[in-house]
């Protein structure tokens, strides 16, 4: 294997010159450390040098855990999606305001407010590990002990970074399914404060209807800033202009940003799994909570605020996966994955020394797939999900059981110490949903469901359990605590007895979940060796939740048996909104109605273009060739949810609020001239 990573990077350049990176599906995610210049410069006649890539790396962050997000002034001013920041924005609203509803803007940096738990990152250094993270892994390794070396080589790694920098964050990146491993550095921002935000309506217009489609006419943006030793962190010459000239039809233009995931590289037997198994589970339970959701929604106003952020979360999940699922099922697109790893299979059976290395991967995939195919309902649905009194029970039960490692033990007690019993109203009616659907895709005799249901249905049964178990108070808990660990072995407590099932099969669960997971890894990783072996660097690898940069171009695309136009006007927007009756979820907030005179119609909401992106790219800049921003990623249209698999561009589209539309916000409608003046260089407030 240390032999290997020596030859590998040579081997992969020789073997993929002349590959074509845009026949293979394997999209335009690409890394800032591996830009592909040449590329550009040969299908758009621009080839950036290093400077201009420093620049944009540097203006381009992580936002939180889920998003992303750029530096748009010299003083730290950063834009992001309202989406990406709202529950941030609920977080710091007054319990007498909702500015989550009804927008909020600070026109001074004393009104700026600052918002607890939020960072973003910005990456200021990359470094190659591979041969670091593989040495000492042999052919003679299994797949845990290999895992095991790599991990502690890469956590050395790690602490040693951090002595090396410790006011920088290291990150281990593993890049093809781990054929190439990267030490990422990050600067990490932890003042961050709310500066403004439009209101909900005007950031979701359209709302669910409307979300995955194109032509869009949201406004979906909100401004932080980073502050450094209680200032405004000083950023100039890092963060992104605004964009002078107008954006044209058909003009080149970069999205720079943190992509989630993508399942690209995946053979046909992994994503057979999310087929038959993962993905039509998830969709299920996503639309089953929905519906939950929304019943308790109209109990009351207190009730439905609190659960709007999770409401429009899951609406925005059930969509994606729907359309994710779809390409699972899209016969040409599997038609061309399964011709793709023909291919790929072929030019390893024709060289002898990549035969040996990784033909078999192939057959081991399909075999861990099957096996984790069988798993996945087990380890869905033999769980105690969000029932509080079913996690004390199990902490309980592991806490008392003297078969269960003693590390365990110890975590279970320590965790008994602080629980809270305290759950949503709503949680009782989804564990019992919860159970109808286990009954549906558990075995018949499953000793789950046998000793939780004993022939009742899902409600009566665990109502049953709520109403007469000690422990749905903590005191009950305590009593048998301390009567002793047999006294809790032994209870009759009918949440105890479905533990002391239910413990030990999650124990199960979990330890065959992660010797498949380590299996499937470990031929993952022969995959993106194969891969990388085959094609070189001439293919992007799969998202990580880590910077790339995506080229694309501003296009409208066929739809519906017209033509979508490749941007959207204010002309479009109060029309939408005319032709709804101003009606739910096309209806505009009053202030947007009442200065309506104010709008330059003509002004662009949004825009369509072939850019690459997924998940996590929400709230990523789209600049130009002059590293201005021109416009705000938030969602692309239900065609791009596919490439999720295999990327195309004949019909997906990016979609991005313009910086027409977020400017025309600030000045006509929120009377933000402060910051409006600051994102176009003329000072602030």
């Amino acid at each position: 294997m240390l032999r290997f990573a020596r030859t590998f990077f040579a081997l992969a350049l020789l073997v993929g010159a002349s590959v074509a990176q845009d026949n293979l599906g394997l999209g335009k995610m690409w890394t800032f450390e591996d830009a592909p210049v040449e590329y550009w410069k040969a299908t758009y006649g621009f080839s950036p040098e290093q400077p201009w890539l420093d620049h944009a790396r540097l203006a381009s962050l992580r936002f939180g855990s889920g998003c992303s997000s750029s530096f748009v002034s010299p003083r730290g001013l950063i834009l992001t999606n309202h989406h990406c920041a709202r529950n941030y924005i609920a977080a710091v609203s007054p319990k007498d305001q909702d500015w989550i509803r009804d927008g909020f803007v600070a026109r001074s940096l004393a009104e700026e407010v600052k918002v607890p738990g939020l960072t973003v990152q910005q990456l200021v250094g990359t470094r190659d590990v591979t041969v670091l993270v593989e040495a000492g892994v042999t052919d003679a390794d299994t797949s845990e002990s290999a895992e095991k070396k790599r991990k502690a080589n890469e956590d050395k790694l790690v602490e040693e970074a951090k002595k090396a920098n410790p006011d920088l964050t290291p990150q281990i990146v593993r890049l093809y399914q781990g054929a190439v491993i990267q030490l990422y550095s990050y600067r990490v921002f932890d003042d961050i404060r709310l500066c403004a935000a439009p209101h909900l309506q005007t950031a979701h217009y359209g709302g669910d209807p409307d979300n995955f489609t194109y032509p869009r006419y949201s406004i979906d943006f909100a401004l932080l800033r980073a502050y450094v030793d209680g200032k405004p962190a000083d950023t100039a010459g890092m963060y992104f202009k605004w964009a002078e000239k107008p954006l044209a039809e058909n003009e080149l233009v970069f999205v720079t940003g943190n992509p989630g995931s993508t399942d690209r590289s995946r053979t046909l037997a992994q994503l057979d799994f999310f087929r038959q198994a993962a993905y039509p589970i998830r969709m299920e339970q996503i639309d089953h909570r929905l519906e939950i959701l929304r019943a308790h929604s109209k109990t009351s106003a207190d009730a439905a605020k609190a659960v709007k952020p999770e409401i429009l979360n899951l609406e925005n999940g059930q969509k994606a996966f729907r359309g994710y699922f779809g390409g699972l099922v899209n016969a040409n697109l599997m038609a061309q994955k399964t011709k793709d790893e023909e291919s790929l299979r072929k030019k390893i059976d024709e060289r002898p020394d990549f035969k040996d290395k990784y033909a078999s991967a192939f057959p081991k995939l399909e075999e861990i797939c099957a096996a984790r195919s069988k798993l996945h309902p087990k380890i869905t649905f033999q769980s105690v999900q969000g029932s509080k009194i079913l996690q004390l029970a199990v902490l309980m039960v592991r806490a008392t059981d003297p078969k269960f490692p003693e590390d365990r033990r110890t975590s279970a007690r320590n965790q008994l110490e602080t629980f809270d019993l305290a759950e949503a109203p709503f949680e009782p009616a989804a564990y019992v949903d919860h159970l109808e659907r286990a009954q549906k895709w558990l075995a018949k005799d499953d000793p789950f469901l046998k000793e939780i249901l004993k022939g009742r249905s899902a409600k009566e049964a665990y109502m049953n359990l709520l109403a007469t178990s000690k422990l749905k108070d903590l005191a009950g808990a305590k009593e048998l605590l301390t009567a002793g660990d047999e006294a809790v072995q032994k209870s009759d407590d009918v949440a105890l007895r479905v533990a002391r099932v239910l413990s030990p099969l999650i124990a199960a669960n979990q330890a065959e979940a992660a010797r498949l997971a380590a299996e499937e890894n470990a031929q993952g990783v022969r995959i993106g060796q194969a891969l990388f072996s085959v094609y070189g660097r001439r293919i992007a690898p799969d998202a990580t939740f880590t910077l790339r940069i995506a080229d694309g171009l501003t296009a409208g695309f066929p739809y519906n048996g017209t033509i979508a136009p490749w941007r959207t006007s204010f002309y479009g927007l109060y029309a939408r909104a005319a032709e709804f009756g101003n009606q739910y979820p096309f209806d505009l907030p009053p202030t947007w109605s009442e200065r309506k005179d104010k709008i330059d119609l003509g002004k662009f909401v949004n825009f369509a273009s072939t850019n690459d992106i997924i998940g996590g790219n929400s709230g990523s800049p789209v600049i130009n060739k002059n590293l201005e921003l021109v416009g705000l990623i938030f969602d692309g249209n239900i065609e791009s949810l596919a490439n999720r698999f295999l990327f195309t561009d004949d019909v997906p589209r990016s979609v991005s609020v313009h910086t027409d539309a977020i400017l025309e916000s600030l000045q006509k409608i929120y009377d933000a001239e402060g910051l409006a003046n600051e994102l176009l260089g003329k000072g602030g407030y």
